[in-house]
């Protein structure tokens, strides 16, 4: 009995402590109140810290699209003379579509003269302007940036209601700021959400959608990115839901993206959880336990700082009598089930929209949350995460590795480590950028301090390589980031560097050359362990690309020794490139 006594003790001291360290306090920001609406965090001035985008009908039932500049200490002002419309029934994203590193925005609804589907780009000193480009209007459905083929230009894919039926467009950008419409079986739907990611891990994004389709018929589909500009549904059978939301994220830390999928179908409202078996099929986890809704947000994220995700709910479920509202997240507890933390929030939110994002930097996840209220009021809320342990940033991937065959790039990694999230269950972040600085897979981080300029998965998702295709001529950087469960980024790999079209055989970074020291003090020893064949080339290029030394070697079938110096360039980063015949190998060089 007393044994007894002293577990129950301790685990009401740790239930306390918990809930203690679990909560969330709103900052009373002053933010327009909104429903049918929608939020996302965006570092849309790369100042390093989230903004917020929000759109939606105000109380008085007026559009409204209102970008607010995070100035720290918990304050936000409303940035004067944006130019997009008020839009609501509808949605929006950022992407740096013209890979100029800066977010720009998409977004598609009503307004209160008509419909408007626009890519608006973003000029920087807090302008953005209507980029011109004509798209499908569509209104009550989804936007989505995405680069569906690997050639590293962001796409974009819609659906929705065009004004006669339910459609889908995906428009692949082919440079220069055009985009052609490619075919594809995805089904247009409203009260829908679609989102992108890498289910089965070969290297090419895939969609998974929910809604209500032209055929009345409530639907959640997964479609099959097959890597050649096609799609095939899968096999895999999912409620059909509407009035909802879909989320990927790896909530087992198994290497591979499962499913939320919440929303109204017909029987009842849901909240599931779906596991990615790895084998391409998806199994219900019906332990989870998760309290089923619709109007809602549902979206992954860890909150309690513990290293896995958690789930946050907002929405409305049914009782026997009345509609009744829920807002709270739901705790992961490791072994597929999640228990409500009974959180305090100052209103229920339903038909609006929430996301997670580190507004403040302290390393944990706060919350914004927009939509009707209790008494059917309009209100938008952001949440302080008070968590007293913070999150701290995975580290950087290891061993870069470079293969180029003709103009596709094939570029890898080791895998990153995290003190709270699982090596299994990080995601990875890469871009690509030419020597004038144009960036191909934006990754919408700082790419001085790796700062995520999105609270989202990386780009390469838990791939630990990507491929990209029909690069042009000329010298290119690379680099890559890993992301835990909050979104927090490590700092970028060194740069490295290739050529696309010197020889257009290939080009390897696993090599026999070696240079040393690293740094240097502009002085340093060139080892060729190998010999030398014909045609044989030293190249040394500074951080733009330009060559600023030159050396023809001699054939010899010995080790090749030299010592090179340097002492006359300025201090920075350079790339030592041999070739030799068709084969390139290349090291990264530091004079101090």
């Amino acid at each position: 009995m007393r044994r007894y006594s002293i577990y129950l003790l301790f685990s009401i001291i740790l239930a306390i402590a918990t809930s203690q360290a679990q909560t969330f306090t709103n900052i009373n920001a002053g933010l327009t109140g909104l429903h049918f609406s929608d939020v996302a965090w965006g570092d849309y001035d790369a100042d390093g810290d989230l903004d917020l985008l929000i759109a939606g009908l105000d109380a008085g039932e007026l559009g409204v699209t209102i970008l607010y500049k995070n100035e720290g200490n918990d304050t936000f002002t409303a940035v004067t003379g944006l130019g997009i419309p008020g839009t609501y029934v509808g949605d929006f994203t950022w992407g740096d579509y013209d890979a100029d590193g800066d977010l720009d925005i998409l977004i598609q609804g009503y307004t209160d003269s008509g419909e408007i589907t626009a890519l608006f780009e973003n000029l920087g000193g807090d302008i953005f302007s209507d980029s011109g480009l004509n798209f499908t209007v569509y209104t009550d459905g989804a936007v989505n940036f995405v680069d569906f083929n690997n050639d590293g230009l962001l796409d974009i894919f819609m659906a929705g209601y065009d004004g006669e039926a339910y459609s889908s467009k995906l428009y692949k950008n082919v440079g220069n700021g055009d985009y052609s419409v490619i075919s594809t079986p995805i089904p247009g739907a409203i009260k829908s959400s679609y989102e992108w990611a890498d289910y089965n891990n070969d290297g090419f994004i895939d969609l998974f959608m929910s809604g209500f389709d032209f055929s009345a018929t409530l639907i959640s589909k997964l479609y099959t990115n097959n890597g050649d500009e096609t799609f095939t549904e899968s096999e895999n059978s999912f409620a059909g839901a509407w009035l909802g939301d879909v989320s990927w994220g790896d909530y087992d830390s198994d290497g591979d993206l499962d499913i939320l999928l919440s929303g109204h179908n017909l029987d009842a409202r849901i909240a599931k959880v779906y596991k990615n078996n790895n084998d391409g099929t998806f199994t219900e986890v019906t332990t989870a336990n998760l309290t089923g809704v619709s109007h809602c947000s549902t979206i992954w994220g860890d909150y309690d700082n513990d290293g896995d995700l958690d789930v946050f709910i907002a929405g409305t479920y049914e009782s026997t009598s009345s509609w009744v509202r829920v807002t709270d997240v739901f705790i992961n507890n490791g072994d597929d089930t999640f228990t409500a933390a009974g959180l305090s929030f100052s209103t229920d939110a339903y038909w609006g929209e929430s996301a997670w994002g580190d507004y403040d930097n302290d390393g944990d996840l706060d919350l914004v949350c927009c939509g009707f209220d209790d008494q059917g009021g309009s209100n938008t809320y952001i949440y302080r995460n008070e968590a007293e342990i913070s999150n701290t940033a995975p580290s950087e991937p290891q061993n870069p590795v470079t293969e180029l065959i003709g103009n596709t790039v094939t570029l890898s990694w080791e895998v990153a480590s995290d003190n709270e999230t699982s090596s299994e269950g990080l995601t990875y972040n890469a871009y690509i950028r030419n020597s004038d600085g144009t960036l191909w897979w934006p990754p919408m981080s700082m790419l001085e301090s790796g700062k995520r300029m999105i609270p989202a998965i990386g780009n390469v998702n838990q791939n630990l390589q990507f491929t990209v295709t029909n690069l042009s001529n000329g010298t290119y950087f690379w680099s890559v980031q890993a992301l835990d469960n909050c979104f927090e980024g490590s700092i970028f790999t060194e740069e490295q560097m290739f050529q696309v079209g010197t020889t257009g055989i290939g080009i390897t970074s696993e090599d026999p050359v070696q240079i040393y020291p690293v740094p240097s003090e502009g002085k340093f020893y060139l080892k060729i362990k190998s010999g030398l064949q014909d045609n044989s080339v030293i190249t040394i290029l500074n951080n733009q690309g330009e060559t600023v030394y030159l050396q023809n070697l001699p054939r010899m079938q010995t080790e090749f020794n030299s010592i090179v110096d340097l002492s006359y360039l300025p201090g920075g980063f350079y790339f030592v490139h041999f070739s030799e015949g068709a084969n390139y190998y290349i090291k990264k060089l530091i004079i101090n």
